[in-house]
């Protein structure tokens, strides 16, 4: 197991705290040890609880990486700026507090650039179309579903864009 301060190194000390609250583990390294007051010497473990987790919990904790672009949460923080799309999903509670605390509530309601117009419609077309698909086959109306299947199909056949201006690909 790695040590939960550096994250570098193999953690060769388990410091437990058991409280109302529950019970909390660190895995901590020789050299973090000894950086927080736990000193190893002759066989024997000598340290100060008192502080020991508030200190290490205010400590940085390694960074969280999105594995598509390898963005981190700090750095998304400190820009308000994602890296992929994938990152509203792997960051969506921590993204969800950052816009809470700048008062930011509700869906999207702004400008949309025109060469991506084309490419939201097609997407969110086959988006709603998959959801009510699926809820048509859960509520057993059959009926529906072909409906939708054959709809979703339709908008499979069609590219969602090809990087080009829409003006160019409508002439």
């Amino acid at each position: 197991m790695m040590c939960d301060l550096c994250g570098a190194r193999n953690a060769v000390i388990v410091v437990q705290q058991v409280s109302n609250k529950g019970k909390q583990e660190l895995h901590l390294c020789l050299k973090c040890a000894k950086e927080q007051g736990i000193f190893t010497g002759g066989g024997k473990l000598e340290l100060s609880l008192s502080g020991l987790f508030e200190s290490l919990q205010s400590a940085k904790q390694p960074d969280r990486l999105c594995p598509v672009c390898g963005r981190g949460l700090a750095d998304i923080k400190k820009t308000n700026r994602v890296g992929c799309p994938e990152c509203y999903g792997i960051f969506s509670a921590e993204i969800k507090d950052i816009l809470k605390k700048q008062d930011i509530t509700g869906p999207y309601t702004g400008s949309m650039p025109e060469r991506l117009a084309n490419f939201r419609s097609v997407l969110t077309d086959r988006m709603m179309l998959r959801t009510k698909l699926e809820e048509s086959i859960a509520s057993e109306n059959y009926e529906k579903a072909a409906l939708y299947r054959d709809r979703l199909k339709a908008l499979e056949k069609c590219p969602v864009t090809d990087g080009e201006n829409s003006e160019e690909q409508h002439s």
